[in-house]
């Protein structure tokens, strides 16, 4: 069992079974069999441990990982130190095509060492059943994809049906947004919203909100035509998810059984809604994550992804067409519950803002008030600028709230403004 794993304290049931390690059994590897191959692993290894983009995708991930991707790198390198092959894949460990050679030259050393193949089999293993950021590249990608824009997105919307009128009281699914440059959220969002759009699980019982958070409605005149309720929350200085996703949960006019709170740069299948409110049939079953790992695509990807599910209408996107980084048990993203839940905790905790903490707390307290189920679906997450992570004086922007405390007692989802936001919760403005 991975060490995180065992010491968690947030009592989630997992769903995944089987392999011989964690990544053994991912449903990244059923998808895109490839992956399996040993020479390929060893290559990922590589890349990760190389990838500039890798410690800032999750720094406690990042410190949990790197030493098992430098087990299995050192033990490469007292082989390899010196190929031409690997030294290119170090120096540009995004070069997909160096990434091929490379795995070439290691196929060739494997098959004829086959004391190589025991030593790093170990190592391997080992970093496969414990890193929480893992790598993945499938075989049909394509690094000089043509950008997707919000121009492209809105002409597919134009030829979409409309929303119904709003009255779905089957599953509310918020979708909180903070995009003031226009650098990438709102794409993501209007690729969300698509795909939201397409689903198995019939129109007329589902409602989608979007709650932006700014200091205008921004992107109103955009978001509103895709969605059965836009909300604008006056928003300034760091994006509070918490605030955002209360306004929405409160606010929304009429009554839901179910509630989905999605991440706006999620890339849904067809069948995302009605897998989802099916898990709630068993009438114990209070909340959910639909995944155990969520796949950070690059930008190529997301590129070729959006315009596979939203563009040519696939049911779902080809994780052929992929690369990017395999998170492990991330607490954010989406998360399904029965509403009684949600409001008997109070919600998010409104005193989290900026980057980080506010979904882990949720975890926390919604674990404790009932029962929580991980499944293992495939999650995709879109390409996007990294926000700040740290404040200026290199603290995190949540380290002095308390995780665990938030009751809503005092009132939570007000579209006026958060609950409880004083003094210490300014920090980091």
């Amino acid at each position: 069992m991975c060490v995180l794993r065992g010491t968690n304290p947030i009592r989630i049931r997992p769903t995944r079974s089987g392999g011989a390690t964690f990544v053994a059994a991912s449903a990244y590897r059923r998808a895109e069999q490839v992956s399996a191959d040993f020479a390929r692993r060893i290559a990922g290894y590589v890349v990760l441990a190389h990838d500039p983009a890798v410690p800032v995708a999750a720094a406690d991930y990042w410190t949990h990982s790197a030493p098992f991707y430098r087990a299995v790198v050192e033990q490469i390198e007292d082989t390899v130190a010196n190929d031409l092959a690997y030294r290119r894949l170090v120096a540009n460990p995004t070069d997909t095509n160096a990434e091929r050679h490379f795995q070439a030259r290691l196929t060739d050393l494997l098959a004829r060492d086959p004391s190589l193949v025991e030593m790093m089999r170990r190592r391997v293993d080992a970093a496969d059943d414990n890193v929480y950021i893992n790598y993945f590249h499938g075989e049909s990608y394509q690094p000089a994809a043509a950008p997707t824009d919000v121009d492209r997105l809105t002409e597919i919307a134009g030829g979409r049906r409309a929303r119904p009128t709003g009255t779905g009281d089957e599953i509310l699914v918020v979708i909180p947004v903070s995009d003031r440059d226009g650098t990438g959220r709102i794409r993501n969002l209007m690729a969300c919203l698509l795909a939201l759009r397409d689903q198995s699980f019939p129109a007329e019982r589902y409602r989608v909100t979007v709650v932006e958070f700014d200091e205008r409605p921004r992107w109103r005149g955009i978001i509103e035509p895709q969605v059965d309720h836009y909300l604008h929350v006056k928003g300034h200085g760091l994006f509070n998810k918490s605030w955002t996703l209360n306004v929405g949960a409160r606010r929304t006019p009429g009554r839901a059984r179910t509630l989905c709170l999605l991440d706006a740069d999620i890339l849904v299948d067809r069948h995302f809604l009605e897998r989802n409110h099916a898990r709630f049939a068993d009438p114990d079953h209070d909340a959910h994550l639909p995944h155990t790992e969520m796949l950070s695509l690059d930008q190529p990807s997301s590129d070729l992804m959006i315009e596979e599910r939203c563009g040519a209408g696939a049911g779902q996107a080809s994780l052929g067409y992929a690369r990017g980084l395999l998170l492990r048990d991330v607490p954010g993203a989406c998360l399904w519950t029965r509403p009684e839940i949600f409001h008997r905790i109070g919600g998010f905790d409104e005193r989290y803002r900026g980057w980080g903490g506010e979904d882990e707390d949720m975890l926390y307290r919604i674990t404790a008030a009932g029962s929580v189920t991980q499944y293992d679906d495939v999650f995709l997450h879109l390409a996007h600028r990294r926000p700040a992570m740290r404040r200026a004086d290199g603290e995190p922007f949540n380290g002095h709230v308390p995780p665990g405390t938030w009751t809503g007692e005092l009132g939570y989802g007000d579209p006026s403004r958060p609950a409880q936001v004083g003094a210490a919760e300014a920090i980091g403005e």
